[in-house]
């Protein structure tokens, strides 16, 4: 089951973004592996070419990422053997990473820095378990309402932190609510963060979870969903995944 009246492209402009980094740091290391060859490898040519790598890299995996910590810019006068070791070391360790990119099609060579997955819910407990697929089976970093004491921290300031420390959303709309013409709705909360999630990040990125039985609300027609039946949010856990990858988020 795709998420319902929102297609999404599996062409986005971040994979376009990759590439042309892919592209750029492959025309580079042939230009430093004829240097190295020739023996015309040098400090200077070492050091635009450490750069190089943290420009592109750090537009991938984030500058605080692990992988730019380890790629520290050259200081102080470095004598003619390290500077061809250290090249030889640095050019071997790229053209693996490009041909394990090429080989599997992913990212791989550290962990992408992203935002936190928003999770909004009501009373039902089973947010928890999607929660538990994020974290423990996909290694994302989520947030909800109460993960972080509210005792004496303004509702405006949780949720305006919350906007802006999140990258993705998911709002669980889960049947709780009785209204007099017996229908059964989500809670005041969960619809509520819908118009701010999905006005903050798009309709893409801010995915509405209907359990089944739970009413729609008048507006909801047009916001990407995925329905899952009732009691079993698991039923949906490789849709949910198909759309983070699709989102660029794994």
């Amino acid at each position: 089951m795709t998420p319902q009246n929102t297609p999404v492209s599996s062409q986005t402009a971040t994979s376009n973004v990759e590439q042309a980094i892919l592209e750029r740091m492959t025309e580079r290391l042939l230009k430093m592996q004829k240097l190295l060859q020739e023996g015309r490898m040098n400090q200077v040519a070492l050091q635009m070419w450490v750069l190089f790598l943290r420009a592109n890299l750090s537009k991938l995996y984030g500058k605080d990422s692990d992988v730019i910590q380890l790629l520290q810019p050259i200081k102080g006068k470095v004598d003619p053997q390290t500077i061809i070791e250290t090249a030889r070391i640095s050019l071997e360790n790229v053209g693996n990473y490009i041909r394990t990119i090429q080989d599997t099609g992913k990212l791989s060579f550290g962990i992408r820095s992203h935002g936190k997955i928003f999770i909004g819910h009501g009373r039902s407990p089973l947010w928890r378990e999607l929660k538990d697929f994020l974290s423990d089976r996909l290694g994302l970093s989520w947030d909800e309402f109460n993960r972080e004491a509210v005792a004496g921290f303004p509702t405006f300031e949780r949720i305006t932190q919350m906007l802006s420390e999140a990258e993705f959303a998911f709002l669980i709309m889960t049947a709780e609510d009785a209204h007099l013409d017996e229908s059964i709705h989500a809670r005041e909360n969960v619809v509520h963060e819908v118009g701010l999630f999905q006005g903050k990040l798009g309709p893409k990125k801010a995915i509405i979870l209907l359990e089944d039985g739970c009413e729609e609300f008048s507006n909801i027609v047009g916001l990407s969903q995925i329905r899952f039946p009732k009691g079993n949010i698991s039923a949906v856990f490789e849709e949910i995944r198909r759309v983070l990858e699709m989102e660029g988020m794994i």
